[in-house]
């Protein structure tokens, strides 16, 4: 990881928080408690890498309002949902990771 950001502590809702503008794509994160590197068991969480690492992350995306966003939003929730072998892959992903739990 490149950078180590603090997060800061809302008194009133007792949490933890960041709020960053980020472009759309995907982020992988970590925290840092008490020196040690750990990811949030309630968040989204990466498959393990090369070296067994594994990293909470969040997919950051615009809110879809041009033509193409909601054709393609109709496509893939519409009655007869019609996935790309991309878009079947990123979803048995996302799903395995609860399955493993």
């Amino acid at each position: 990881f490149m950078q180590k950001i603090p997060l800061a502590y809302d008194e009133e809702k007792k949490a933890w928080f960041l709020e960053r503008e980020l472009p759309e794509g995907r982020y992988e994160y970590k925290y840092v408690v008490d020196g040690n590197w750990v990811c949030n068991e309630h968040e989204m969480k990466t498959k393990p890498n090369a070296d067994g690492h594994v990293n909470n992350y969040i997919q950051v995306a615009r809110d879809g309002t041009s033509d193409e966003e909601k054709a393609m939003r109709e496509r893939l929730t519409g009655p007869d949902p019609d996935l790309t072998k991309e878009e079947r892959l990123m979803i048995k992903e996302y799903l395995e990771q609860y399955t493993e739990q």
